[in-house]
């Protein structure tokens, strides 16, 4: 008697191997998008809060230039946004609504006293998240 396996009871082992890694590489890729999603995430709501800071600390007036006056007493550096299919970049675009908008990843900032939305800061990109959201709605 043979010791060893069969072609037959090989082939079977591969084929079983390879509807296991067709499961679990989506499932993978899935989870990596996601982390890259919370870590934007939370550095939003860190930048958020350092604005908050800045506005508490100089009486109701939000920064007007590109958030670099946060650093270093409100926030370490402005972290980078990492969105699914942009760079990772920590730039932040400033300006009117529609001036900061320009949708290429990083950040914006509306940084226009004149604009109903001075003072948002948000991922600069029109891009949804994994709920569906606009990146920019959040």
């Amino acid at each position: 008697m043979k010791k060893g396996f069969s072609i037959v009871e090989i082939l079977v082992l591969v084929v079983i191997f390879a509807v296991l890694v067709g499961f679990t590489i989506p499932k993978f890729k899935s989870l990596v998008y996601k982390a890259k999603e919370g870590s934007t995430k939370h550095q939003l709501v860190r930048v958020r809060s350092a604005i908050a800071a800045y506005y508490g600390e100089n009486q109701g007036v939000y920064p007007t230039d590109d958030l670099h006056s946060l650093v270093p007493q409100f926030i370490e550096k402005i972290p980078p946004a990492r969105v699914p299919g942009l760079p990772p970049s920590a730039h932040v675009s400033t300006g009117s609504f529609e001036q900061a908008f320009t949708k290429t990843g990083g950040w914006a900032y509306v940084n226009d006293p004149a604009d109903p939305r001075f003072g948002d800061f948000f991922v600069n990109t029109d891009k949804e998240d994994s709920y569906g959201k606009a990146w920019y709605m959040h």
